[in-house]
């Protein structure tokens, strides 16, 4: 093709001259105007092969993805991929038919250079809309499969890399010079190159880091105090995270900082539905007594206590005076401990569960997997299921050939984290999350609830009298909640240590604060 253009341009142009020259113009003057016309003729085929080509490009990645049930591709036709390849045509045409408008052989080599450099930008363009086309797809991908990735980091360094290898390519042909010299020069000049691009090194390693030890991902809920940070992660590049403070501000922190300071992530705690409760009650020691028949009488309202009381008296009284502690006086501060822990396990949220125990029988102690309700348990798990169930020699239910019972039911049970014996059942349900800043919707297997309540029943619990201070006796309390949103926790929170407050009254006990008459005598003491 480009060399039947090439002789009907020269033909054309020896007519032109021969027609010029003809009107009695001179050959100076006639090689002019036939400059003058073929560069307008030139301008003119570009202009129409531009269209042309993009045109084509257009329909054919259209048809393509029309047709074509991936929604994938349709990044192409988004990014605009193929589209600079269109200004590579044009260029072509130029390359070979400018010597029919110029004369000069080194305005011809100097356009032509041009050229080729414009074609590599062309194919840059390319690539690094192929690029931007490649992370959206990679984000669509992780978006369906729930993974808070973020792989902008590692489409930038390969901008970086393609715009590099484009640049020395575009510097050997002006200066018509072989890359390999150039290569070999930029190796000396590595110490500085370094200095330059020391910052997106530092992040592209970093972000490397972060990514491989899954440190933090888009949409992950972070807290860097020594920046006074605490917010969602919305976008991980190659140099910075840009992190949206719950006041809505935005801010900016270098990939490399998150490497080398210390930050929290949440994104955890979010996943298994537990936020911990930590916080210590500080009480007077002159409050701290031995408890008495007024003082049990008194507290008896609290109906949680009343077995351990009763325990604890029965233990008291067995017999001589011991060193073993749970044989010893009780006191209010004790009662007050043993108050807050069984509050808490009142109000755990309990779930369905298939737990083993252990049962006596005449060939020894065995565990088994008892079933309190068959009709609930029929319920859950379908009629068929009743084939799994027997009765044991003390005539309880129980569930035969457990590990066959387990994979029939397949995914419709979850094993618990921290006890591999305990199973949930667990049914299928939709969920909708934020996942890389879209609100996606995505299957959720959800246990069967048995009881409501605002404690985790399998998170640690502790309740704790720590080292006595100046300040007052605290006493610690470890739990976790299943509220995990910032306002609703603090709310939950809140009100459950104002129980504790007016409790704490009941018991006898003071909690520590100082007093106007402690302030001035510290005055006067310093």
């Amino acid at each position: 093709m480009s060399k039947i253009l090439f002789d009907l341009f020269k033909d054309f142009s020896d007519y032109l001259i021969a027609t010029f020259m003809d009107w009695h113009i001179s050959e100076d003057w006639a090689i002019i105007f036939k400059g003058i016309i073929n560069m307008l003729i030139i301008a003119i085929i570009c202009f129409i092969s531009y269209f042309i080509t993009k045109l084509i490009i257009n329909r054919v990645v259209h048809t393509i993805v029309t047709k074509n049930e991936n929604k994938y591709d349709d990044e192409l036709v988004k990014h605009k991929v193929l589209i600079p390849l269109s200004h590579m045509v044009p260029a072509a045409i130029i390359y070979y038919l400018i010597q029919f408008a110029i004369t000069d052989e080194d305005w011809v080599k100097h356009i032509r250079t041009a050229c080729y450099v414009y074609n590599i930008f062309s194919v840059m363009m390319t690539v690094l809309r192929a690029l931007d086309a490649a992370n959206d797809i990679l984000d669509s991908i992780m978006r369906q499969k729930r993974r808070k990735m973020s792989f902008k980091g590692y489409a930038q360094v390969a901008k970086i890399i393609t715009i590099l290898i484009c640049l020395i390519l575009t510097i050997s042909i002006i200066l018509d010079k072989s890359p390999d010299a150039l290569l070999a020069g930029l190796a000396g000049m590595s110490a500085v190159l370094m200095l330059v691009f020391k910052d997106s090194i530092l992040g592209f390693v970093a972000s490397i880091q972060l990514s491989t030890m899954n440190m933090i991902k888009k949409d992950d809920w972070i807290t860097m105090s020594s920046r006074n940070i605490e917010g969602h992660v919305v976008d991980i590049n190659l140099t910075t995270v840009k992190v949206r403070n719950f006041d809505n501000s935005i801010v900016t922190v270098p990939t490399a900082s998150l490497m080398s300071e210390s930050f929290i992530n949440w994104s955890n705690m979010q996943e298994t539905k537990a936020r911990r409760i930590k916080r210590t009650l500080l009480f007077n020691a002159e409050s701290i007594k031995a408890v008495d028949e007024e003082f049990l009488q008194k507290i008896s309202k609290y109906t949680i206590l009343n077995d351990y009381i009763k325990e604890r008296q029965e233990k008291i009284g067995s017999g001589a005076p011991s060193i073993e502690f749970d044989k010893m006086e009780m006191s209010n501060i004790e009662l007050f401990r043993q108050y807050v822990e069984l509050y808490i396990r009142a109000n755990c949220q309990v779930f369905k569960k298939y737990k083993p125990t252990l049962v006596k029988t005449k060939k020894g102690t065995r565990e088994e997997y008892l079933v309190n309700n068959k009709e609930e348990f029929l319920k859950i798990n379908g009629p068929q299921s009743e084939m799994y169930l027997d009765t044991n020699e003390n005539g309880d239910l129980y569930i035969k050939d457990f590990a066959k019972f387990i994979k029939s039911r397949g995914h419709k049970v979850e094993i618990d984290r921290k006890d591999p014996k305990i199973y949930y059942p667990v049914t299928y349900g939709l969920d909708y999350d934020f996942v890389n800043n879209e609100l996606m919707p995505h299957s959720v297997f959800n246990r069967i609830l048995e009881k409501e309540g605002i404690f985790v029943e399998n998170g640690h619990l502790v309740v704790r009298q720590m080292q006595p201070t100046a300040t007052g006796i605290p006493i610690e309390i470890y739990a976790f909640t299943k509220i995990t949103e910032w306002g609703a926790f603090e709310k939950i929170q809140s009100a459950f240590f104002e129980h504790l407050f007016i409790v704490a009254k009941d018991f006898d006990l003071k909690i520590f604060q100082l007093s106007p008459e402690d302030y001035r005598a510290a005055a006067l003491h310093y």
